[in-house]
């Protein structure tokens, strides 16, 4: 089958990004992003609730992610009660975990609780938690009252309406055309459908884009040490006890937490994924049938979310380093640090959710992302080298290769936010601002990084 490959690295990029590992803006937009939607839990007696809530509003979009907001991003836990057809709907939202109708059993059983228990120990110190040793079951209730929100507030529809409706109310491409990196006569529907690049940049639209938008919805709460630490050892006996002999065991896992957290206060967020469906049902119905058809298309039933799954993640507020910073200031960096690490956390565990990174450079091989994205040691990624099916006229990415992120420490980039002005505070300074790998030589800025496991 014949294969035209899109991404032949110019003369100049490599140039650039093998003299500086400063991001080349060009190699930066290159590529597509997964567009994210954020969305807050908000609860009256939460303290410092305020301050959290401003400091959500006000972070920016991650910019890995296109930023695919819509208007309402805050809900009041209080005004929603769950029902016994809420619980069934958010069954139905799990539905990539079902067979023949009935929901699978779960992986893992005993063994993965008593990792997860002796896992949460060995995280603590990266600000993060195990997902299953912590009120799971608590979890769950708020993962289907964030799914009733999603419902009740039609955010699906909302996601669609970004992708395809201007500010006019008229059907566009305009979004798809600029997010997709595609040129602008041939992503017009009807000319499309007359060419088979132009069907084949209407399903990368539909499977990379539009299939790629996500929903977080996160709860925050502000707690000191001695509140985590007696939430890790009350639910690791709870696990515990449940196995007899193995309780010892979990219940150290609040042990260790005590000796690993600093002192202060933290931020802690669990987050919630859903991902917006489509398929090629739902690609046929809103082609054939609903585009440039208003009154079908807002009476249309097509528009849903599914659940992927939960992570937890936190930060410190750090007040004993920025002495300086008002409570204001300590709140919005924790709270901008908790989002960004559980997002990290929810990439690394849900390979739908994992996102491409431009190689910008080769000599030595280097990438935009760091701490900030829960880069470690030795983590593996694939190198994918975009292309276009001739046939098809699909774009297809294939993988050329693996690259190890370094065992140097020093050579991974520290991109948490205000981690430079930590720094400075702490006598260092940061020299780098990429991460560095180690693999093959014959690669080219430009080509894409997805982490694996």
């Amino acid at each position: 089958m014949k294969r035209i490959s899109l991404l032949i690295a110019p003369a100049l990029f490599w140039t650039m990004a093998v003299q500086s590992q400063e991001p080349s803006k060009e190699i930066q937009d290159s590529y597509r992003r997964s567009s994210i939607c954020m969305i807050m839990m908000d609860e009256a007696n939460m303290p410092n609730r305020e301050l959290i809530r401003k400091a959500f509003l006000d972070a920016p979009v991650p910019d890995k992610y296109n930023d695919h907001n819509i208007s309402e991003r805050v809900f009041d836990l209080a005004t929603l009660q769950l029902t016994d057809a809420d619980k069934a709907a958010y069954l139905q939202a799990t539905a990539p975990d079902t067979v023949a109708g009935k929901v699978a059993k779960k992986k893992g059983g005993f063994g993965k609780i008593m990792k997860g228990v002796a896992g949460a120990a060995m995280s603590i110190a990266a600000g993060t938690e195990s997902s299953t040793t912590i009120d799971t079951g608590d979890r769950e209730t708020y993962a289907m009252i964030a799914y009733k929100h999603l419902l009740e507030k039609a955010v699906a529809k909302q996601l669609f309406d970004k992708w395809f409706i201007n500010h006019q109310g008229d059907f566009t491409m305009d979004l798809v055309k600029e997010r997709g990196l595609y040129d602008a006569t041939v992503m017009d529907v009807q000319t499309a459908k007359s060419s088979v690049r132009g069907m084949g940049m209407l399903e990368d639209a539909g499977e990379e884009l539009v299939n790629n938008t996500f929903v977080v919805v996160s709860r925050y709460r502000y707690m000191s040490k001695e509140e985590l630490v007696a939430e890790l050892e009350a639910t690791a006996k709870a696990v515990g006890s449940l196995f007899g002999d193995y309780g010892d065991i979990a219940a150290s896992a609040g042990s260790v937490a005590r000796l690993s957290l600093g002192d202060g206060y933290y931020v802690r967020t669990t987050s919630f994924l859903f991902q917006l469906r489509w398929n090629n049902n739902i690609s046929n119905t809103f082609y054939a049938d609903l585009w440039n058809n208003p009154e079908k298309y807002h009476a249309s039933d097509i528009f849903s979310l599914k659940y992927v799954g939960e992570e937890r993640a936190w930060a410190n507020t750090k007040a004993g380093i920025f002495s300086s910073k008002t409570e204001e200031e300590l709140m919005h960096i924790a709270t901008v640090n908790a989002t960004d690490a559980v997002l990290a956390k929810l990439e690394k565990k849900y390979d739908v959710f994992k996102t491409k990174t431009p190689l910008l450079s080769v000599e030595p091989l280097t990438a935009s992302i760091g701490l900030k994205e829960g880069v470690e040691p030795g983590d593996k990624y694939e190198v994918l080298e975009k292309i276009v099916n001739a046939e098809t006229g699909k774009t297809e990415y294939k993988r050329k290769a693996t690259v190890t992120v370094t065992k140097d420490k020093d050579q991974i980039w520290d991109n948490r936010y205000m981690a430079s002005e930590e720094q400075a505070l702490a006598g260092d300074v940061q020299s780098i601002t990429a991460t560095r790998f180690e693999g093959p030589k014959d690669l080219y800025p430009g080509m894409l990084l997805r982490q694996i496991k």
